[in-house]
């Protein structure tokens, strides 16, 4: 129909329509989580989400050539920790974490451990895979353990107090880049 044919005050009411309106912000939002439970849509992950992903396991790839070359370059030998003395540090990454250049991050972690070291403290560690299976009793599954927060690798050293241990924890390259380091003691009975 065009507005030739109209009356001057259906005209009228025609402009004073409104042409455009907005469904409210939370109305979208309900749609989309409907359909997400519905199955017919699939949840997406941004491409930043992707891109730390993905740095994060070049980094823990990193970490880990960086204790291979570092044990490989002082001894072939395991390193020994006395166990009284024995603590478990452990790296936790988040949304927050972000990696930087691969190759700068494995001379950081390659300098933290020398360092580490040349002071007397004994340290080795690892990088863990992302996937792992969870025993409960008689059942066991796999899964993804790469969850909002997860480990990413340990190392041990042996150090003459809990302080110590944590000041080596607070000088470890991880928390430069968001992640977090968790200090445990060994338990020797």
């Amino acid at each position: 129909m065009s507005e030739e044919h109209l009356s001057e005050a259906e005209k009228k009411l025609f402009e004073a329509l409104e042409r455009e309106k907005t469904p409210p912000g939370y109305l979208e939002k309900n749609i989309i989580v409907q359909l997400e439970k519905e199955g017919l849509i699939k949840k997406t992950s941004t491409m930043n989400n992707y891109l730390k992903w993905a740095a994060s396991i070049a980094a823990s790839i990193l970490l880990f050539m960086g204790g291979m070359f570092y044990e490989k370059s002082n001894t072939n030998t395991m390193v020994e920790i006395e166990p009284t003395k024995g603590y478990m540090l452990l790296l936790h990454e988040d949304a927050s974490f972000s990696p930087g250049d691969p190759m700068a991050m494995f001379e950081e972690y390659k300098t933290w451990m020398e360092n580490t070291f040349s002071r007397g403290v004994k340290i080795t560690g690892q990088e863990l895979k992302p996937e792992a299976t969870l025993v409960k009793g008689e059942t066991q599954q796999a899964y993804d353990a790469q969850a909002e927060t997860r480990t990413t690798g340990y190392f041990i050293v042996e150090a003459n107090s809990l302080e110590e241990a944590i000041r080596v924890a607070r000088e470890n390259p991880h928390i430069k880049y968001g992640g977090s380091v968790e200090v445990k003691p060994y338990m020797v009975r």
